[in-house]
């Protein structure tokens, strides 16, 4: 990765507030380290493990013609970023077929699954750290039910994967009492911070994904990138205090739309507390330049971009230049423009898309945003807002599960 959080940012810092929060850096490290919820810090997945979902993975891809993954929020947004960058926009992507299943309550789109896994062999992975989850467990229900008009007994309880807590919760009953294969979720590890973990892994393995590179790239991106995630998060508070309201994640490239979906979770649930927190939107440029790109350059003062692009692609001859090269010159040129009004822009640049980078990319956001929910002055491991939404819905819904 290459960064320049300079050429179209400089002038809109203001200098004092962000030498003042480069200064608390050892500061931030230490309070940062004293969460919980951090085991993510320090890959724990062990080798075993690793080897394990590897089998499995196989297993599924030779005896499935479709993987259903049951996950909402950070139990599926990680693994679909990862599945989405990695498919190709009009070929069938891989022998085993993985798609995503309670991710909503559209009564449409369950129809539409239920009918859609008729005449495919399947295999379920199951992931909800507490059990309870109403999206996953209706889906779930649903889905087993189908099962067993598909299956005997013996052979559903092979093709049913759970991921969840290790001691606690629903799920885990339900594995001890029928005895189904699981992998855990570690404890001191949240769903938005879990792509290191198997409910980020098997599904990416099963789709075809290198996930012992991918785990190399997240383990080096602390050594490697460490100053450059603690100054992100500094230039993200300067502006937040200078009165800026929205971070706006764009990409140059569609396959990387549900990576801009991933860092909306991880950004808005890890920062939107206590009545504070950018706002975190996202592009798709140049499609989004047609639209959005209008607000972005003589819209409301309140919006910075962060840019995510690639400088390695296919080499298409297009009137004497490179598409992929003039890709390249556009996102200079639209940020060049948008600099000149009122919306400064990180850059971030991936020399090319294979999984060792991305393994670094995604840790560089995860401990950017540590680092800067901590200098924001919040937790940035509960998300007790979306508690309060779930009771809500399940007093109205007199849902008790």
């Amino acid at each position: 990765m290459k960064f320049d959080f300079s050429t179209y940012m400089n002038s809109f810092l203001d200098r004092d507030i962000y030498n003042d929060l480069l200064k608390r850096k050892e500061e931030v490290f230490n309070t940062l380290t004293n969460y919980e919820m951090t085991g993510w810090l320090k890959n724990s997945i062990s080798h075993e493990e690793v080897l394990e979902i590897k089998n499995i993975a196989q297993e599924i891809n030779e005896k499935a013609d479709l993987f259903l993954v049951l996950g909402i929020g950070g139990s599926y947004l990680g693994s679909k970023a990862l599945v989405s960058m990695f498919s190709k926009y009009f070929e069938k992507n891989s022998k085993t077929e993985v798609i995503y299943g309670g991710i909503n309550m559209s009564s449409s789109y369950l129809d539409e699954l239920m009918s859609y896994i008729e005449d495919k062999d399947i295999y379920v992975n199951v992931i909800s750290k507490s059990g309870t989850t109403m999206e996953i467990s209706v889906a779930f229900d649903l889905i087993y039910k189908k099962l067993l008009e598909k299956y005997d007994e013996e052979e559903v309880k092979k093709r049913i994967i759970v991921t969840t807590d290790k001691e606690q919760g629903k799920l885990r009953k339900l594995v001890e009492m029928k005895g189904y294969r699981s992998f855990v979720i570690p404890q001191n590890i949240g769903g938005r911070f879990s792509i290191c973990t198997p409910a980020g892994l098997l599904p990416a393995a099963v789709f075809g994904i290198n996930i012992d590179m991918f785990l190399e790239g997240y383990n080096n991106s602390k050594l490697k990138y460490f100053d450059k995630a603690y100054d992100y998060a500094c230039i993200r508070n300067t502006l937040y205090q200078k009165g800026y309201q929205v971070e706006n994640f764009c990409v140059y490239e569609e396959r990387l739309t549900y990576l801009n979906e991933w860092l909306k979770q991880l950004f808005g649930e890890s920062e939107g507390k206590d009545n504070k927190g950018l706002l975190p939107t996202s592009c798709v440029y140049t499609r989004d330049l047609h639209s959005l790109g209008q607000f972005m350059q003589s819209g409301s003062p309140i919006v910075f971009e962060t840019v995510i692009r690639i400088e390695e692609g296919k080499i298409i001859n297009y009137q004497n230049s490179d598409i992929n090269k003039m890709n390249m010159i556009i996102s200079d040129s639209v940020a060049a423009a948008h600099y000149k009004e009122h919306t400064p822009s990180n850059i971030i640049t991936l020399e090319k898309l294979d999984s060792k980078t991305i393994g670094e990319v995604m840790y560089f956001f995860m401990l950017s945003v540590s680092f800067s929910g901590i200098l924001l002055g919040v937790n940035p491991f509960n998300q007790e807002g979306v508690e309060e939404y779930k009771k809500e819905v399940k007093k109205n819904l007199n849902y008790d599960n």
